[in-house]
């Protein structure tokens, strides 16, 4: 029987997206190891030949540390530095767990570059996740407000930037040159790569070889989409920091004559005034995956923080998007959403944001009939798509796994 390893950042944002292929896995004659935190166990319930493991309690209080630092979270080279230390923190678990197991491939997602590192170091053949976009090169020259967004990140975090650099020098010192600078962390490389969008979504789609295999949302459903929608759906991540954003949006959208739902995404960062919350508006301190899609079904709009699963589900049930977006990564998945036709991107100080902007912005998107035909056609890209069954089985024809 072949060992596959899934290595994989514990943050529900990537844990999620990867639940279809490790479950058309573990119904195959396989043995599958999957890394992760103690928290996220409960995801794979339904799931029997699966073995979960969990990262060190060091690494849990270092993420801990870090979903708490709002500054680390403002600039995506301040989280590049994250990436490498975090990286720092795992190698010795995860050289130790390879030596161990010997598995016969590596599957890990592009962010942690850990399982990367350690597949380079003990030359195991290695299968890329891309959780969303994959920001490369073709992704670049397709869309270059991208690179100029990225650069100017780089001149406004040089502290961070100086400080992954000595990360890197510390790990090539002491493992050799197996460590992937910024620019090869999102680069397929060549290797079987796995993208959770479709071809057509995706900027440059078409452009990207064989290897390159777009599985479509990590998320399907084919029930049709309802023809009445009566409510307007605001969920901001589970890291968002913020003073008074959740209530900027609840008044931008309570008198527009629709219902309005808000998830706090278990956030204990929020600062909702319950106090003089009218009665079209609930407020969920969480909900389940199966819940927050229900609401999104509903939903005529979706106000969204910019996670990449999140306007995967927004497409799929034909629900036009505003993206208010946390970080660099938020901003890039806006900027693909407004060049799709699909949403808008709405920029904004969350200290200081004008609510009577946003509620134009609202009124506009919602009775956007281009939208609606670009959410239509995106949609149905999803549903095309190859699936994570068919990609299972070209895993198979490549590896040999079972």
């Amino acid at each position: 029987m072949k060992k596959i390893m899934f290595i994989s950042p514990p943050i529900s944002g990537h844990v999620n997206p990867q639940l279809n292929l490790c479950r058309e896995l573990s119904d195959k004659n396989v043995q599958l190891i999957y890394y992760t935190f103690e928290k996220y166990y409960e995801k794979f319930n339904d799931m029997k030949n699966i073995e979960l493991r969990k990262y060190p309690d060091s690494f849990l209080q270092f993420y801990t540390d870090f979903s708490n630092n709002q500054k680390l979270q403002k600039q995506f080279m301040n989280l590049l530095y994250v990436i490498y230390k975090a990286t720092e923190n795992l190698l010795p678990f995860m050289m130790a767990e390879v030596e161990k197991e010997k598995p016969d491939l590596i599957i890990c997602d592009t962010l942690a570059i850990w399982g990367r590192m350690v597949a380079k170091y003990h030359k195991i053949p290695t299968v890329y996740f891309v959780s969303s976009l994959m920001c490369d090169k073709i992704m670049m020259k397709k869309m270059p407000s991208l690179s100029l967004n990225l650069l100017k990140n780089a001149v406004a975090a040089i502290p961070y930037v100086i400080r992954f650099i000595s990360v890197i020098r510390r790990l090539e010192k002491k493992y050799g040159k197996i460590v992937d600078p910024p620019w090869k962390m999102i680069d397929h490389d060549g290797k079987f790569t796995i993208v959770v969008t479709s071809r057509e979504f995706h900027p440059g789609g078409y452009e990207y070889p064989d290897n390159v295999k777009f599985a479509g949302p990590a998320f399907v459903d084919y029930d049709e989409i309802l023809n009445q929608k009566d409510t307007i759906f605001i969920s901001l991540g589970t890291i968002t920091f913020s003073d008074r954003f959740w209530d900027c949006c609840i008044e931008a959208t309570k008198d527009l004559g629709y219902q309005v739902a808000v998830t706090l995404g278990g956030n204990k960062n929020n600062k909702v005034n319950i106090k003089s919350i009218p009665d079209n508006v609930k407020i969920y301190a969480n909900l389940s995956l199966k819940e927050y899609r229900e609401v999104l079904k509903r939903s005529v709009l979706f106000i969204s923080h910019g996670g990449f699963n999140s306007v995967s589900d927004s497409i799929l049930y034909e629900t036009p998007i505003i993206i208010c977006p946390g970080h660099t990564e938020h901003i890039n998945t806006g900027k693909v959403l407004e060049a799709d036709g699909c949403g808008k991107l709405f920029m904004a100080n969350r200290k200081r944001v004008n609510k009577d902007k946003l509620k134009a912005m609202v009124r506009e998107i919602i009775n956007d009939e281009t939208v609606k035909r670009n959410l239509k056609k995106y949609r149905q890209s999803f549903l095309d798509s190859s699936g994570f069954g068919k990609i299972v089985d070209e895993l198979n024809e490549k590896y040999e796994l079972f």
